[in-house]
């Protein structure tokens, strides 16, 4: 074997460890890829929203620490992160700084405020009261659904999230027509679990209408037995028209006997419904339409009536005859009855849509304005809201009612008013009556029928209009002022199924939450946020009508 010269041993030596160091100079260094930030998917948008590419693992050994007042809404969250990724979180209520989830109280912030800071060692949620924190879990519920879950590996991956929210109107309300088309209180447990979910907070459940009586009264049993039932009317009619081509609006069996239509709640149903909406940090709020839209109750007991019998109007039924005192005892003892199962501060009076002509040529409230001194039959009106205006107040109850109790349909007489009665404004084409109630001192929900209605038909430029309502451009400042919140409604008439009624609500429903919560104007976003939403509803059976907004 040849031997090797040692000085160009050592040459080649000295080339090679240079190239080596050149190459090794001059090679860039390998970047970790940065951790993708995802939007997020919340509904409705919180106050602020920070995001970050940190991102926080929840696994199977995870832990949560629950303020004790906060239990409800942990509840909320282990059930999430269950339902997400089939993971048990462990509870550790003894040790709040060593634990993954931490539900904590801090009172210094509003009663209705939380916050939540997720990093990747800990995910905080702060709140002042259980309903705050109530509302802090449904938000983590939504991030959720934006999280990366491997349930191969048991791990969920929550991106890092700053949040501080609190709703922008104390009265975000939804209403539900029960009296057209019956619905069992199954369904509305499911209504309440969406208001849950999208932070509202009042439901209105209009109990009574000329269709049917919907609520078991014991002084009156016919109310029921009689009052609840009707033969199909033409909207049944026309509902049926459409099941031809559409299954959707195939009746529910159970309500149907023939041609006879109808149903109610029992006394425990109602309790029921109460108690399930509390849970949920939701107050139910009954509505009694009177003195007009009480045709079923005329039915069972036409005596309430100035006729003895049901009669219609040029537009509206036959109200009750007010100026009766005997009436007047039917009506006081409703609403002791009403009163007893519902916990909420404030009930419904309606006093919408009076045919007051039927008042006028009855001798009975000829007499009545008399013996009162009432020089016009609007004042037998104002007459009876105030009556249960007093009559609300001696069971501390706080009284709402349809803006029609400061101007009618059909003249411009200003009624008097008690400035404590809350006023729910929908007649958007009568705006006089919001004014009147905001210079008289009445506090005003917003339910202006052109955008709120939802029972209105569920096209994209309705969807639009809700989201794009604007108070300060649709509406006087002195009622601005007095706005306290708003109220989507949904009325019945053409809606005779669940489907139906489902189809009707979402998406609308999702916009009218950030509308009645944020009271933003985000719409690029919302259409963004929108996607999981609609995964939501299919994974949960839920109907909604389809828009060119989302994709």
């Amino acid at each position: 074997m040849k031997k090797l010269d040692k000085k160009n041993t050592m040459s080649w030596f000295l080339i090679a460890t240079i190239t080596l160091l050149s190459i090794g100079c001059n090679k860039k260094p390998v970047e970790e890829p940065k951790p993708e930030i995802k939007h997020h998917k919340i509904i409705p948008l919180p106050e602020k929203v920070t995001l970050s590419g940190q991102v926080k693992t929840i696994t199977g050994s995870s832990t949560i620490y629950i303020d004790s007042h906060f239990q409800r809404a942990g509840e909320v969250i282990i059930k999430a992160i269950r339902d997400a990724g089939g993971l048990i979180v462990k509870e550790n209520n003894g040790d709040p700084e060593n634990s993954d989830i931490r539900l904590v109280s801090d009172e210094q912030l509003d009663s209705n405020e939380y916050k939540m800071d997720v990093d990747d060692k800990k995910i905080v949620i702060t709140a002042e009261s259980p309903r705050s924190a109530f509302y802090a879990a449904q938000t983590f519920r939504q991030i959720l659904w934006n999280a990366d879950v491997d349930q191969a590996n048991g791990t969920i991956k929550v991106q890092a999230i700053n949040i501080i929210d609190k709703p922008q109107n104390r009265y975000r309300g939804f209403h539900m027509d029960l009296s057209r088309h019956f619905f069992p209180k199954e369904f509305v447990y499911e209504i309440i679990d969406m208001m849950a979910l999208y932070k509202l907070n009042k439901l209105q459940l209009h109990l009574s209408d000329d269709q049917g009586w919907r609520i078991m009264i014991d002084k009156y049993p016919d109310l029921t037995r009689v009052g609840a039932y009707r033969e199909f009317d033409e909207n049944d009619e026309a509902c049926m028209e459409k099941a031809k081509y559409d299954p959707d609006y195939n009746f529910d069996p159970q309500f149907i006997n023939g041609n006879i239509y109808g149903g109610f709640y029992t006394k425990q149903d109602i309790r029921d419904i109460v108690s399930y909406a509390s849970g949920n940090f939701i107050d139910v709020i009954p509505e009694i339409d009177m003195p007009g839209h009480m045709s079923a109750a005329i039915r069972a007991y036409p005596e309430l009536s100035c006729s003895g019998d049901t009669n219609w109007g040029q537009e509206f039924s036959e109200p009750l005859c007010v100026c009766k005192p005997e009436v007047m005892q039917f009506v006081h003892d409703i609403w002791d009855e009403v009163i007893d199962l519902f916990p909420s501060n404030t009930v419904h009076l309606g006093a919408d849509e009076v045919d007051k002509s039927f008042w006028g040529v009855s001798d009975t409230c000829k007499q009545f304005m008399e013996d009162h001194s009432l020089n016009n039959v609007n004042k037998i009106q104002s007459y009876f809201v105030e009556d249960m205006y007093k009559y609300f107040s001696s069971k501390g109850k706080k009284m709402i009612a349809w803006d029609d109790i400061l101007v009618n349909n059909d003249d411009d007489i200003v009624n008097q008013v008690d400035p404590h009665i809350l006023v729910m404004y929908w007649r958007d084409y009568k705006p006089e009556s919001a004014v009147y109630a905001a210079r008289n001192g009445n506090s005003i929900i917003l339910t202006p029928w052109s955008w709120f209605y939802l029972s209105s038909q569920p096209t994209d430029e309705n969807l639009k209009s809700l989201y794009d309502f604007d108070e300060k451009t649709e509406l006087d400042p002195e009622v601005v002022e007095k706005k306290i919140g708003y109220q989507a409604c949904v009325w019945t008439e053409d809606i005779p199924s669940e489907a139906v009624f489902e189809r009707h609500i979402f998406p609308r429903f999702q916009a009218y939450a950030e509308v009645a919560w944020s009271n933003t104007k985000a719409w690029e976003s919302f259409t963004k946020r929108m996607d999981a939403h609609l995964d939501f509803l299919k994974r949960n059976g839920i109907k909604y009508t389809k828009s060119k907004y989302f994709f």
